[in-house]
């Protein structure tokens, strides 16, 4: 099986400002969601109102990727304040059903395809493209790749990720995540390498000199 990895992400000001562009609650719930938790979006969709753990600040994925009878795959995530708060002001005083809320009052809870409108027309209104030259839009599986390669970056342990992530094997998670991404492999070049580039030839004496001051060094070596 050929190794599956993903090197695209966005950084902190690129979903921040997707967030911003919200133009409701329910909007920036989700964005907030998917950001900050990296759960997918098969997930997020599932999530019901007593999933929500206000006190200890988690939510808890009753099905994962994979589930099954005997195993279900759930898990819980962390959340943030910020998050949980902006969740009780959408619920308001809902304590049963879904906590996204389908624009179709006769349905309760969001589709996949809603889910994936939101995210794009907001990263568009924030002019943030998908990091993926492959991808014409933004999809809420960058999200996911997004938080993964953030939560490494800020020293979060590989094992932890793959539990919030709700990756079965920590291999999963290194064969993901472990490979240098183009935008850490830019970064590196542009602070070890752009200087050099500016760097003007040596004249003809500063390379005769150098040469001398070598020979130099060899002899009283």
């Amino acid at each position: 099986m050929a190794k599956k990895f993903n090197e695209y992400y966005l950084n902190w000001d690129e979903i921040s400002q997707i967030i911003t562009a919200a133009k409701n609650l329910k909007e920036s719930v989700v964005l907030k969601i998917l950001a900050r938790t990296g759960m997918r979006r098969f997930e997020l969709a599932n999530i019901k109102v007593k999933n929500v753990d206000f006190e200890r600040k988690r939510i808890f994925i009753e099905k994962g990727k994979g589930a099954s009878q005997k195993d279900s795959k759930s898990r819980t995530v962390p959340v943030d304040n910020d998050t949980l708060q902006s969740i009780k002001f959408y619920i308001e005083s809902r304590k049963t059903g879904f906590l996204i809320q389908s624009n179709n009052k006769i349905k309760d809870g969001i589709s996949l395809s809603q889910i994936n409108r939101i995210v794009d027309n907001c990263a568009k209104k924030a002019n943030i493209k998908n990091p993926n030259p492959k991808l014409k839009n933004m999809n809420p599986h960058i999200f996911r790749h997004s938080f993964s390669r953030l939560s490494l970056a800020a020293g979060i342990p590989f094992n932890m990720v793959q539990r919030i992530a709700g990756h079965a094997d920590a291999r999963t998670t290194l064969q993901m995540y472990g490979i240098p991404s183009i935008t850490d492999t830019q970064q590196l070049y542009e602070e070890k390498l752009v200087e050099r580039f500016k760097e003007k030839p040596k004249s003809k004496e500063d390379v005769k000199l150098t040469k001398f001051t070598d020979k130099n060094n060899q002899k009283s070596s």
